[in-house]
C-alpha cells in the first residue's frame, strides 16, 4: 500500500510540474540562514494539488546533510487532522547559494525533481512563504501548527501583493 501511495505521489508531482505554466515566481525577498531554517514547519495554507488530496495537518522536518543539501521528511494525516500519518522522505539541495532561498527537491532517488523558492520569511523565522519556481503552488508555513486568523489573513494578503495566486489557497 505504501509503495502504491509513493508511486501515486510521484506521478502527481510529475503531472503537476509538466502542466504548470512557464511563469516564474517572484524573486526571494530575504537571504535564508540555513541553520535557522532547519527544523519543523507546519503547513497553514496551500494551493490544492493532487498528491495532497486528502492531506490534513501537513508538516515538514528539514535536516541538514551538508552545506548545500538537506533531508526533508514530509508528513500528512489522511482523512482528518488526527488521521493515519503518511510520510514521504525527500532530498533537497540549494540552487542559489547567494540567498539559500532557491532549492531543488528530488523524490524517489532523483526520478522526479521539483524546484521551490522561499519567497519571504519572518525575521524571527516564525513563518515562511514558499512556492514552486513557476509561482503556481504557493504555501504558507509556520513553526507553530496554528496561526491567528488575523496573522493568516495578513500573510495571505502579503502573498497576493508579492504576485502569488491566492484564490485557491486551502487550510487543513
Amino acid at each position: 500500500m505504501r509503495k502504491l501511495h509513493s508511486i501515486a505521489v510521484a506521478l502527481a508531482l510529475l503531472a503537476g510540474s509538466a502542466g504548470a505554466a512557464l511563469a516564474q515566481a517572484p524573486e526571494p525577498r530575504a537571504t535564508i540562514n540555513v541553520d535557522r531554517f532547519m527544523g519543523r514547519w507546519y503547513e497553514i495554507a496551500r494551493t490544492p494539488n493532487d498528491h495532497q488530496r486528502d492531506c490534513w495537518a501537513a508538516s515538514q522536518v528539514w535536516s541538514r546533510r551538508n552545506a548545500t543539501s538537506f533531508a526533508i521528511s514530509q508528513t500528512c494525516h489522511r482523512g482528518s487532522r488526527t488521521g493515519r500519518a503518511t510520510t514521504v522522505n525527500t532530498n533537497a539541495r540549494v540552487l542559489d547559494t547567494a540567498t539559500n532561498a532557491k532549492w531543488e527537491a528530488s523524490f524517489f532517488g532523483g526520478l522526479i525533481r521539483q524546484r521551490y523558492w522561499v519567497i519571504d520569511i519572518a525575521p524571527d523565522y516564525s513563518w515562511m512563504i514558499a512556492t514552486t519556481a513557476d509561482g503556481q503552488f504557493p504555501a504558507l508555513l509556520s513553526r507553530s501548527p496554528t496561526m491567528s486568523a488575523a496573522q493568516k489573513t495578513e500573510l495571505i494578503a502579503r502573498m497576493g501583493r508579492l504576485g502569488l495566486p491566492t484564490r485557491q489557497l486551502i487550510s487543513r
